[in-house]
């Protein structure tokens, strides 16, 4: 399966390197939206990128990118605030927000067949039409994603854990929260116009829950994540290669399955604690 796959490689190198790049980030930034206990808004955020893909098809578009990227930030951005007094909470606006977005982007396009099925393409995986702006884009991202978090993760961890202390030792809450919001946006637009919406939110969520399972604390998080998405990554492009499967949904399902152990290992864990 190995060498089948590395013989492939020089074909399909720029689609490799996307999904391994962009799993990366999106496991890394994951980490924030799980701790936060945000996966909720990162669906929402995620579909708000769909419904501007729609929109860009309707209207003749040809880079449907930054419509996504910019329905996704101002997506994450609506719902990046603290309840409101006598008015909408974050909860509704982020679920209004998933609501409007998934009905909107079906609605668009219902008259349009062809319309139709690239929403549906983008819904699911395009993981193999990457090109080599894409995988320098991602690179560039990662690398940055990278270097800030691991240069602020004593920060990002008391922000997500504590954020009255964390105003209280003069970090501006509002202020990190609306950065992080803004890049998450950013980074679920241009993920999924890449790789699709299945894959963008597959790898944002599930090798952080992974994590989150397997680690005591939230700063080990940041190393574990990344690396069980690009393990993920790499492995289920082997498998999607070897039995001609799509990868994102190979991708996907292992992630889900790895999962349920860590699930599995943490009740185990519990139980040795306890004795």
């Amino acid at each position: 399966m190995l060498i089948d796959f590395l013989q492939s490689w020089p074909m399909f190198q720029e689609s490799y390197m996307t999904a391994l790049l962009s799993g990366g980030l999106l496991s890394l930034l994951g980490v924030l939206v799980v701790a936060r206990d945000e996966i909720f808004l990162a669906a929402a955020v995620a579909q708000a990128s769909v419904l501007g893909v729609a929109l860009a098809l309707m209207f003749g578009w040809q880079q449907p990118a930054i419509l996504a990227v910019s329905l996704s930030v101002i997506a994450a951005l609506a719902t990046s605030g603290r309840l409101r007094r006598n008015g909408a909470g974050r909860e509704e606006i982020t679920a209004w927000t998933f609501l409007a977005a998934a009905s909107l982007a079906v609605l668009v396009l219902s008259q349009s067949p062809v319309g139709m099925k690239n929403v549906q393409s983008v819904l699911t995986s395009t993981i193999l039409g990457a090109s080599r702006v894409e995988v320098a884009l991602f690179a560039g991202l990662a690398l940055a994603a990278t270097v800030f978090v691991f240069w602020n993760a004593s920060r990002l961890v008391l922000l997500v854990i504590d954020p009255v202390m964390a105003a209280a030792v003069g970090m501006s809450v509002s202020l990190w929260s609306l950065a992080l919001s803004a890049t998450l946006g950013l980074v679920s637009g241009l993920a999924i116009r890449t790789t699709g919406l299945l894959f963008t939110f597959g790898c944002l969520v599930l090798p952080a829950l992974i994590a989150k399972n397997l680690c005591m604390r939230v700063k080990p998080m940041f190393c574990v994540a990344p690396i069980i998405g690009l393990a993920g990554v790499l492995f289920g492009l082997m498998l999607a290669h070897q039995h001609n499967f799509p990868p994102g949904q190979v991708i996907v399902a292992l992630l889900a399955a790895i999962l349920v152990l860590a699930w599995v290992w943490r009740k185990f864990r519990q139980r040795l604690i306890s004795a």
